[in-house]
């Protein structure tokens, strides 16, 4: 990288606001996936005008750019590009809440503004609202995450379908307002997604055709009643079938409102306690036998999952009704949301629960999940599930200062979609289960409700990141997974960075009419090229 482009953005930004020494650029650049390419530059803008000064003069020297939000989208790629070199944009400094609309039920903001800040400036100026979040850490980008079509647990858990009105740099440098009206002077902007003519909002999820540097998200209004199930699954494994379907009911009905994890034995394991190294007697991965001793040791069922409920009061006991007539064939099925609640019951919930519980073979660790999950339901956001991926690679999982990429952590995430039936459900799970078995890696999965008609198989791997023959293995493991769901029919809804120069590769069509859109927005392939298989990225040196 020419030193006049490395002056010029020192000038355009500041000292404090560009990292250029090997070191930093390094430390800030680590990922938990098993590939990884670095930048010659960091930069660090703080308003829409200087990221628009940054694609110009990147433009002036063809020097590409990759940029995030906050990159914390731990196990999918967090900063890193598909390519080596060039500029990594990151927008955590662009933090400003430019409005909150109590009425209308929005806020505008910058893509620095995470979850955590959010949230507390709703309890602070607007507690009649509530903002979904993932469950992934407090300090993720709202806009980041909805981008990348992240998904949380309320009922406004489609993060990508409550972004409504965008501010968008394109590569050219221009900055472009969605949402179909004047420049300026849209007074739908923030209310109505669809504008008139084509939807563009669209083609800057997932995509490099432009940079998002403000958007509009829709809140939740604070419900009148508010109530947590816990569910586990304790019947035979030969009516999971009967039991996926009689979920999908439940969420078309209405009587579950909420977007729940069903959660496998080790997912849950990840959370309250450390891996057992000592229960693998020589082995890679733990046998159904180890797995089950573990498993008992905790209190943790095959299947568990926690769902919000919401509404007036008479409404929540419809809902508990429902789910209780349901969900009772299956397991066990707890009504613990009061324990929220800064009242006489609420104070009994939080002593009873937990001595039940124990007496039920709970441990802790179990009991000491219990307020961080009823609170995500609630979209307030937490760092303590973001603590699970420490179990394996390190002694003790930290208290704060979660930072996984940064501490070495080696995980890598993919998420088919499957259409919400216990065929499809079924299939998946059993060709995920096998190629877990062949690689020799733990099984671990969450079945995400995205809505009543599909799931989101969210499958994961944990690897030792200092050890390159394990990541070999994840890549292995990752590539063939990926491979063989899309054969299957089930492709993924997000993607890490090492596999997305072919993604679109399996639909052809679609891959050249997405590259006739970049080479006419952006002929030079600045932009983040190679970003979702849209536009080569650039060779290596």
């Amino acid at each position: 990288m020419s030193s006049a482009l490395i002056s010029s953005l020192t000038d355009l930004l500041g000292h404090d606001r560009i990292l250029t020494e090997s070191a930093t650029v390094e430390s800030n650049s680590r990922t938990c996936i098993p590939y990884r390419q670095l930048p010659e530059v960091l930069v660090y803008p703080t308003s829409a005008e200087q990221v628009q000064g940054i694609v110009r003069l990147a433009k002036q020297h063809q020097v590409p750019i990759w940029y995030v939000s906050t990159g914390k989208n731990w196990g999918y790629g967090e900063k890193t590009a598909c390519y080596p070199g060039g500029i990594t944009l990151i927008l955590e400094r662009m933090n400003r809440i430019w409005e909150v609309n109590e009425t209308l039920g929005y806020a505008v903001i910058e893509p620095g503004v995470t979850y955590q800040q959010l949230n507390d400036y709703l309890k602070s100026h607007h507690p009649s609202l509530w903002a979904d979040c993932s469950g992934s850490t407090a300090t993720a980008s709202v806009i980041g995450n909805a981008l990348d079509k992240g998904r949380g647990l309320t009922p406004y858990a489609d993060h990508f379908g409550c972004l409504c009105g965008m501010d968008v740099v394109l590569p050219d440098g221009q900055l472009l307002e969605t949402g179909g009206g004047p420049s300026g002077n849209n007074h739908a902007k923030h209310t109505y997604k669809w504008g008139v003519g084509p939807y563009l909002d669209g083609l800057f999820a997932q995509s490099n055709l432009g940079i998002v540097v403000k958007a509009g998200v829709w809140l939740m209004p604070a419900p009148e009643r508010f109530e947590w199930a816990a569910f586990e699954y304790t019947t035979s494994d030969d009516r999971i079938g009967p039991f996926i379907d009689d979920l999908r009911q439940l969420v078309f009905s209405g009587a579950l409102r909420s977007r729940p994890h069903l959660a496998n034995d080790f997912a849950m394991m990840c959370i309250v306690s450390q891996y057992p190294f000592d229960l693998l007697d020589g082995a890679r991965r733990l046998s159904e036998d180890a797995m089950a001793r573990w498993r008992q040791q905790h209190g943790v069922a095959r299947w568990t999952f926690g769902c919000g409920l919401y509404g007036t009061p008479a409404e929540v006991r419809d809902q508990k009704r429902r789910l209780g007539r349901v969900l009772r064939r299956y397991g066990r099925l707890q009504f613990l949301g009061m324990a929220i609640e800064d009242n006489w019951l609420g104070r009994l919930t939080r002593t009873v629960a937990p001595l039940v519980n124990r007496a039920m073979g709970k441990s802790e660790s179990f009991m000491e999940a219990l307020i961080p999950g009823i609170n995500l339901f609630r979209g307030i956001p937490t760092d303590h599930f973001a603590r699970q991926v420490y179990f394996k690679s390190h002694a003790q999982k930290p208290l704060g200062d979660i930072d996984p990429a940064r501490d070495h952590c080696g995980f890598l995430w993919t998420g088919p979609v499957i259409p919400f039936t216990s065929e499809h459900v079924l299939r998946g799970l059993a060709l995920a289960k096998d190629i877990f078995a062949r690689y020799e890696f733990d099984f671990f999965v969450e079945v995400i409700i995205e809505s009543p008609r599909a799931i989101l198989m969210l499958i994961g791997v944990f690897y030792d990141r200092h050890d390159e023959a394990d990541g070999a293995r994840a890549r292995a493991w990752y590539e063939e997974t990926r491979q063989e769901f899309l054969a299957a029919g089930y492709p993924p809804y997000r993607t890490t960075t090492m596999s997305m120069p072919d993604s679109q590769a399996h639909n052809p069509v679609g891959d050249a009419f997405l590259g006739t859109l970049k080479q006419a927005v952006d002929p030079h392939n600045l932009l983040a090229p190679g970003r979702y298989g849209i536009g080569a990225p650039p060779p290596a040196d």
